[in-house]
């Protein structure tokens, strides 16, 4: 198509040139063969009233040039019609240097991505802390656990011979004699009996949370110790009544605070060295007969010499455990036991586990003998006495304070006592058993709003 465009272009210059030629050839042949004669004909007429006379007429076309190495051809004409678009003046504000937006295309920058072979541990530190925790947690459990029970198996080797010597039956019933009962993994219990001065003995072993990871973390904050509980529970006839108690200083303001029958007997504290203890020691007593008969020379000599042992020695004919708060009380009188208590540290942290429960016998002989020994004292008469007014004094206390409660509690079970007897006059269908019980309760209701009057006799002059 370009090559006949092409040829057409250069037929219609050939044509042009003839005609520029050849002059003599007439105006009206040339506009009879050209079919645009007519158009050209107001043209000549304009230009030629323009030019005047003696001018030469402009050329129809004004062309430039043919390039036959291109392939298009470009025709330029002398009037260009979007000429204005090219004159600066035409538009304010245009800068020839702005650039075009219809031009100027968006960078999309396309990140390439790595493909993970592997996986990145950084991105799981939160679960690889969780684990650590998981693990450090189990195998503190099963170490904790495992020395937990070394100490208990020491123990046993240490002092079944003693035990054996004192009780007829050591440990549990059913089964070897000597074991332990597991309470918890920190805490196992053995029962004797079959002795006299006593009716049994529980000792507790009370060790540190070594399987609890936890614990043992406050422990480093708190100091905690392997601790020995011993009971005794004494019948009627092995103690008098008395209440007296020999301990730490820290421990005996915890226990005369916490223990019911120490803040009701043992209202004073005194020091222990004025009583021949140590001065580490406090002394809580109820009648000082009886503190200073219990704790002789040779028990007082014992507890300077293994005071770092011992916690506490506490005896009592009034032990019902803590005190009860008010939540809690009652409108009786809490049951009371006879029992010597101690608390024994055990050193296994400090001196080992074979050491720390050995250096414990000595103090399980001190207890034999203040076992004896309370068996054979006896408190003299006016040290009776005073110690039943104490008792009477504390029982009327307590009545007077529950008193309201009691009253509260016996008009209760009146008023159910009579609910169920109408109930089962209700149940007999009997009128006349009925009006009478209607007539009984109206009589009690009328005598028990009627106010109380109070006879005075006087004598005759």
């Amino acid at each position: 198509m370009k090559f006949w465009l092409l040829v057409s272009q250069i037929f219609l210059v050939l044509g042009f040139l003839i005609l520029s030629v050849s002059p003599s050839l007439d105006d009206a042949s040339l506009l009879q063969d050209n079919e645009f004669a007519e158009f050209e004909q107001f043209d000549s007429e304009d230009d030629s009233q323009e030019i005047g006379v003696g001018s030469q007429p402009p050329p129809l076309y004004n062309i430039i040039t043919v390039d036959e190495s291109e392939d298009d051809i470009l025709v330029e004409d002398e009037d260009n019609e979007f000429e204005h678009f090219q004159d600066p003046e035409e538009f304010e504000g245009f800068t020839e240097d702005a650039p075009n937006p219809a031009q100027e295309q968006p960078k999309i920058t396309i990140t390439k991505v790595p493909i993970m072979m592997r996986a990145r541990w950084e991105a799981y530190w939160a679960e690889g802390l969780l684990v650590l925790g998981l693990v450090a947690y189990a195998a503190t459990f099963l170490i904790g656990r495992s020395k937990n029970t070394s100490i208990v198996a020491a123990f046993t080797h240490f002092h079944k011979p003693l035990l054996d010597d004192n009780f007829t039956l050591v440990g549990e019933e059913v089964g070897e004699p000597g074991v332990w009962r597991k309470e918890a993994e920190h805490c196992y219990t053995m029962w004797c009996s079959g002795r006299t001065c006593c009716e049994g003995m529980l000792l507790t072993l009370k060790l540190i949370k070594r399987q609890d990871l936890v614990h043992l973390a406050i422990g480093l904050v708190r100091l905690t110790v392997d601790t020995l509980i011993i009971r005794v529970e004494l019948g009627k006839d092995d103690m008098d009544a008395f209440v007296t108690c020999v301990a730490v200083k820290k421990t005996a303001i915890k226990l005369q605070k916490e223990m019911a029958d120490l803040s009701v007997f043992c209202g004073e504290k005194r020091p222990g060295d004025k009583c021949g203890l140590p001065e580490s020691f406090s002394v809580l007593s109820e009648i000082g007969e009886a503190t200073q008969a219990i704790f002789d020379q040779r028990v007082c000599a014992a507890i300077e010499k293994f005071g770092h042992l011992i916690d506490y020695i506490h005896i009592s004919d009034q032990y019902s455990g803590p005190k009860q708060t008010e939540e809690t009380s009652s409108t009786k009188l809490p049951e009371c036991q006879r029992v010597l208590l101690m608390g024994v540290t055990l050193p296994c942290v400090v001196a080992g586990i074979d050491k720390g429960c050995e250096a414990v016998a000595p103090v399980l002989t001190l207890l034999f003998y203040m076992m004896e020994k309370l068996k054979r004292f006896r408190l003299s008469k006016e040290a009776a006495t005073k110690s039943e007014r104490n008792r009477q004094k504390v029982e009327e206390a307590f009545l007077r304070s529950t008193h309201a409660a009691r009253q509260q509690l016996a008009a209760q079970r009146r008023e159910d006592k009579r609910r169920v007897e109408k109930d089962r006059i209700l149940a007999e269908e009997d009128p006349e058993k009925q009006r009478r019980w209607e007539r009984k309760e109206q009589k009690r209701q009328l005598k028990k709003k009627t106010p109380k009057m109070k006879q005075l006799k006087v004598k005759a002059l």
